[in-house]
C-alpha cells in the first residue's frame, strides 16, 4: 500500500479509514471487507469485530461498520512545522446567541443539570485530506486522529482527545473528560486553576459514567481529576477502570453513548432538546468511532475536534461546549473557537 493508493481511495469515493492511536506513531489503514449499517449501538451484538462510525443520536443516520476489513500499518510521517500561528476568532453570531440563551434558560430553570450546545462553521481548504491528516497526527500526539469515508457518512477527519471505552472485558477503561482551558505559554494549568463551572461540569460526567458502569460491571479504580493536554487546549480528566461480562459490552456502550460531555442530563430528554433547538446538524459529530472487538481489545472514542467535507474545497467544522447555570456567552463562544482551531491552526489546513 502506498500514498498513491490512499489518494486513489479518496478520489474514487471508496469506503476506508486511516487512524492513529494516542501517543503512537503507527497509522492503520482499513479498507475493503464488508460494510454494514446498524440502526442501534445495541446491535453491535451482531458484530464480532470491525471499525465503527456512529452518529450522535440514533434514528436518522446509520451506524457504519467496516466488518473484518483488510488492515495495513505504516509509520506516521513527521511534518515540520506542524502548527501555524493561531487563527483569528470570529465574532459571536446572532444564531448562537439565541440558542445559548435558550439552552442556559433550560438549565437555570431546572429542566436539565447540563446541556451541550454545538455549532458549525464552513470554510474553504487548499490542501488534500491526507496532508491534513498527517499534520494532525504530528500536532495532536495525545489524540485519536482519523480520516474516515463511506457512502453513508461522507468523508470526515478528526483529532479527538476523548476515550469512550477501551480494553478487554477483564479490564476496561473510560475517562470523564470535561472542562476546557487554553494552555498558557504552552504549559498545562495546575489543578487549582480550574474554576467552579469547569469542575462541576467534569463531576457531572464522572458521576454519570460511574452510575452506568456499576449497572453492568465492577469499578476497580477511579483517579482524582487532573489536567491533560489536547493540542493547544487543556481538559479535566478522571480515569475509571472496571471489568464487565463480555456479553454486556454492547449494552454498556449503548448506555454510555452519548455521555453528558457531549449531550446533557437527563440524557434522553437532552437529546430531544438538542435535536429540536440546535440549528447545527451534528450528524456524526459527538458520535462514537473506533475499533470494536467483542472477544479482545476494543478502542472507541468520542468524535470531537472534527470536520466533514462538503465538497473538494469546503469543509464543515464542528465544536460544542457544556452549558451550566453560570455559563457566559462570550466564554462559551471562545471555547468553541478554540476547539475548532485544533484543525484550523494546522499549516496544511490553510
Amino acid at each position: 500500500m502506498t500514498i498513491n493508493d490512499i489518494n486513489g481511495w479518496i478520489s474514487e469515493g471508496c469506503d476506508f479509514v486511516l487512524f492513529r492511536y494516542p501517543q503512537q506513531t503507527d497509522v492503520h489503514a482499513a479498507h475493503s471487507g464488508e460494510t454494514v449499517r446498524l440502526a442501534s449501538v445495541a446491535d453491535l451484538k451482531l458484530i464480532n469485530k470491525g471499525f465503527i462510525f456512529a452518529p450522535f443520536a440514533e434514528g436518522r443516520l446509520p451506524i457504519v461498520v467496516f466488518v473484518n476489513p483488510q488492515t495495513e500499518t505504516f509509520k506516521q510521517p513527521q511534518r515540520e512545522p506542524a502548527v501555524a500561528t493561531t487563527a483569528e476568532s470570529e465574532d459571536v453570531t446572532g444564531t448562537y446567541t439565541a440558542e445559548f440563551d435558550k439552552f442556559r434558560e433550560a438549565v437555570r430553570n431546572g429542566q436539565f443539570s447540563k446541556l451541550v450546545l454545538a455549532r458549525t462553521h464552513c470554510t474553504s481548504i487548499h490542501s488534500n485530506a491526507l496532508d491534513i491528516f498527517f499534520d494532525a497526527c504530528t500536532a495532536c500526539p495525545n489524540s485519536f486522529v482519523y480520516l474516515f469515508s463511506s457512502a453513508e457518512s461522507g468523508m470526515w477527519l478528526g483529532a479527538t482527545p476523548e476515550i469512550l471505552l477501551e480494553g478487554s472485558p477483564e479490564q476496561m477503561h473510560t475517562v470523564a473528560l470535561a472542562g476546557t482551558m487554553a494552555c498558557m505559554n504552552g504549559k498545562l494549568p495546575d489543578i487549582g486553576s480550574w474554576d467552579a463551572k469547569n469542575r462541576n461540569e467534569q463531576k457531572i460526567v464522572t458521576d454519570y459514567l460511574l452510575a452506568q458502569i456499576q449497572t453492568f460491571g465492577n469499578i476497580i479504580n477511579t483517579t482524582t481529576p487532573q489536567s491533560v493536554r489536547a493540542a493547544h487546549l487543556a481538559h479535566l480528566k478522571t480515569d475509571i477502570f472496571f471489568n464487565i461480562n463480555g456479553k454486556d459490552l454492547p449494552k454498556l456502550i449503548s448506555a454510555l453513548h452519548p455521555t453528558p460531555a457531549v449531550c446533557g442530563l437527563p440524557k434522553d430528554e437532552a437529546i430531544r432538546f438538542i435535536n429540536e433547538n440546535e440549528s447545527a446538524d451534528r450528524e456524526y459529530y459527538a458520535g462514537l468511532l473506533g475499533w470494536y472487538d467483542a472477544q479482545a481489545d476494543t478502542r472507541l472514542f468520542v468524535n470531537l475536534r472534527c470536520m466533514k467535507w462538503i465538497d473538494k474545497q469546503t469543509v464543515k467544522l464542528m465544536a460544542g461546549g457544556g452549558i451550566l447555570p453560570e455559563s457566559e456567552l462570550e466564554s462559551e463562544w471562545r471555547e468553541t473557537e478554540n476547539k475548532m482551531q485544533t484543525l484550523t491552526r494546522l499549516n496544511s489546513f490553510r
